[in-house]
């Protein structure tokens, strides 16, 4: 079964139900409910940084992703020493260093990366919703 890791902007459009196809939100409300969507942990690092700097409106970020894991079964990712050490030796087509740590964290936990960045079809790695 297919196993999806989120994006950070796919956490947040698929939360709100901004953006993304109703198609894909679907099947990430059934995979979830199987643990089988996964969120970096470093993407709620990005989303704090975001709301800090009044990008996002996410009052109370800790609250917000407590709220989320429970509400959707949404398994943490935690980023491994050797995903950080290989999301720096990707090729340079994107120099966002989340973006570059979710696709080597996708690459070794063989997940899809559910983005609407089209820049990840340059890398080895399985995406949908680019």
């Amino acid at each position: 079964m297919t196993r999806f890791l989120l994006d950070t902007h796919a956490i947040i459009h698929w939360q709100i139900g901004a953006a993304m196809p109703p198609a894909l939100a679907g099947e990430l409300d059934v995979a979830s409910r199987s643990g089988r969507v996964l969120a970096s942990a470093a993407a709620f690092w990005e989303i704090a940084l975001l709301a800090r700097k009044g990008r996002i409106e996410i009052g109370d970020v800790p609250s917000w992703k407590n709220e989320l894991l429970a509400a959707t079964g949404v398994k943490l990712a935690i980023p491994q020493v050797d995903d950080m050490i290989a999301s720096v030796a990707l090729p340079q087509h994107h120099r966002d260093p989340f973006d570059r740590l979710f696709i080597a964290q996708a690459q070794s936990l063989r997940a899809v990366l559910v983005s609407r960045d089209a820049v990840f079809a340059a890398y080895d790695v399985a995406t949908r919703w680019v």
